[in-house]
């Protein structure tokens, strides 16, 4: 594995991966911007509950907080650059009166992601520009913070423009069934999720045996049912708790009937548990006011 990684203070991080097992188990989560670059075939990539094609030349944006995880077949070759990109930071570079670089990072009909595909031209520009982003934060001398914003200067503005003139994502294959199935499980999950519900009641509920249905996920979403069913239930428990949803009712209405296992799955997607999670967010929109 090669993972070439950078950051300024947090607020800024970069990252080139190569590999050939990049495999997650299930979708996880970020507290800024973020921006991948998609250098290699043969992949998928899972938002939220969007499946996308995602061939070489493949730009995503997207939300803090949404979950998302790569879909990389067995053994194959992967390679992507990243950008996390805090909020802060794009204040301080949005400086032109004519522009404004979050409409880059503004999603409409209830989307959290942007999907752009680049020509081969295009590609080369935001690999050179990505290469120069990641060359700027090793720099530590002088006006260090200027040099390690003009490359994302760069990279933003030429996203931006490239999404004003309509590159837009692929289109899903909507005439293969089996994705429709597949999508019209992780939809039943969604809108179910206080009910008591696994992998049997799956089965059961579409007619379709347990092996058959954990194929379908491992190929369209690369990650088992149950693994699915929990990544949800802890991101709509945040969601709960950023509305100031006690915790034990938290617990209950994202279907996690035992605590402890709530406390617990839930810092694993976080790093905190429920109730940290809850005071950082009530401390920060207080802080916004």
């Amino acid at each position: 594995m090669n993972h070439n990684f950078h950051n300024v203070n947090e607020n800024i991080q970069a990252v080139h991966n190569i590999n050939s097992a990049n495999i997650m188990e299930s979708q996880h989560y970020h507290d800024c911007y973020e921006i991948l670059f998609i250098m290699s075939d043969n992949h998928k990539f899972i938002i939220d509950d969007e499946i996308y094609l995602a061939p070489k030349g493949s730009v995503f944006i997207i939300e803090p907080y949404v979950p998302h995880m790569n879909v990389v077949p067995e053994s194959k070759w992967y390679e992507r650059y990243a950008l996390h990109i805090k909020k802060d930071i794009i204040k301080d570079i949005n400086q032109f009166e004519d522009y404004d670089l979050f409409d880059l990072f503004t999603f409409e009909d209830d989307k959290k992601a942007h999907h752009l595909i680049l020509n081969n031209e295009n590609m080369i520009i935001i690999e050179q520009l990505l290469k120069k982003q990641i060359a700027s934060l090793r720099l530590n001398d002088y006006a260090a913070n200027v040099f390690q914003r003009l490359p994302l200067m760069e990279c933003l503005f030429f996203l931006l423009k490239l999404k004003e003139e309509g590159v837009f994502r692929e289109a899903i294959n909507d005439e293969d069934t089996n994705y429709k199935l597949t999508t019209k499980i992780t939809n039943y999950i969604k809108d179910n999720l206080s009910e008591d519900m696994n992998l049997d009641c799956i089965s059961k509920k579409f007619y379709r045996s347990k092996s058959t249905i954990n194929r379908l996920f491992k190929k369209y979403i690369g990650t088992t049912v149950n693994q699915f069913i929990s990544s949800r239930r802890v991101y709509y428990a945040s969601e709960l708790l950023e509305n100031g949803t006690p915790v034990f009712e938290v617990c209950n209405q994202s279907g996690f009937n035992d605590y402890n296992h709530f406390i617990r799955t839930f810092k694993k997607y976080f790093g905190r548990t429920p109730k940290q999670y809850q005071l950082q967010k009530l401390t920060e929109s207080v802080e916004a006011v």
